[in-house]
C-alpha cells in the first residue's frame, strides 16, 4: 500500500474514534432529558439532576450537558423549601456559567438564567421580589434578543410580567399578550435535535388558559 494513502487512512480512522468517544455521552444524555420531561416529584428531578451531575463529569465540553444540569436543579428548587433552594440555585448557577462559557450569546443559556433568578425570589418573596424579579425580567428579554424565535424566552417573559404589578407595567391583560407570543413561536419552533431544549409549549398553553378564564 502506498505510505501516504497508509497514513491518510489510519489518520481518519483515529478522528473516527475520537469521535465516536465524544458522542458516546449522547445515548445517556438522551434518556436523561425523556426522563426530565417526565418527572413530576421533587424526587423525580432529584434523580434526574444526579444523573446529570455524573454525565458533566464525563463530558466537559458540550454546553448541552451543563444546561441540562443546570436546568433539573433549578425544576428541582422549584418544588424544595425554602433551606434548600439557594444550595441548588448556587450549583445550578455553576451550570449555567459553564454552559455560557461553552456556547456565548446562547438564548437558551439566558432562559437558564432567567428561570434561576425566579427561584430566589421563592426563599423570601417579600425580601426579594423586587432584585431577582428584576434580574430575570432582564434575562428573559435578553434571550429574546439573542434569539427572537425562542418560545421559552417569551414564557420566562410571559411570568415575569403577570407577577409585575400593572403600575410597573406587569399585570394579567399584558401577560395574556406575551403568553399569545410565546404559543405562536411554540408552534412555529423547529428543534435543532433531539437533545437541544424543547419544552415548555404544555406549560404555556396551561398558563395561558388560566389567565384567560
Amino acid at each position: 500500500m502506498n505510505l501516504r494513502l497508509y497514513i491518510t487512512i489510519c489518520f481518519f480512522n483515529v478522528v473516527y474514534l475520537i469521535n465516536a468517544q465524544n458522542k458516546s455521552y449522547e445515548p445517556e444524555l438522551n434518556k436523561n432529558i425523556v426522563l426530565l420531561s417526565k418527572s413530576k416529584s421533587q424526587q423525580d428531578f432529584k434523580q434526574v439532576a444526579a444523573n446529570f451531575e455524573k454525565i458533566v463529569k464525563q463530558e466537559k465540553h458540550d454546553w448541552l450537558c451543563f444546561y441540562y444540569a443546570g436546568l433539573s436543579q433549578v425544576l428541582t428548587a422549584f418544588l424544595s423549601g425554602n433551606a434548600e433552594i439557594d444550595a441548588l440555585c448556587d450549583k445550578a448557577e455553576l451550570y449555567a456559567k459553564k454552559a455560557d462559557s461553552l456556547s456565548k450569546n446562547n438564548s437558551e443559556v439566558y432562559v437558564l438564567k432567567s428561570m434561576l433568578a425566579a427561584a430566589r425570589i421563592l426563599v423570601n418573596k417579600k425580601q426579594r421580589a423586587q432584585k431577582y424579579g428584576a434580574l430575570s425580567a432582564k434575562y428573559a428579554i435578553e434571550a429574546i434578543k439573542l434569539n427572537e424565535n425562542n418560545p421559552r424566552a417569551y414564557l420566562l417573559k410571559a411570568r415575569n410580567v403577570v407577577n409585575t404589578p400593572e403600575a410597573f407595567g406587569g399585570g394579567k391583560k399584558k401577560a395574556i399578550i406575551v403568553y399569545e407570543q410565546a404559543l405562536e413561536k411554540y408552534n412555529s419552533f423547529k428543534c435543532e435535535s433531539n437533545l437541544h431544549p424543547n419544552w415548555g409549549k404544555q406549560e404555556a398553553e396551561k398558563e395561558y388558559q388560566i389567565l384567560k378564564k
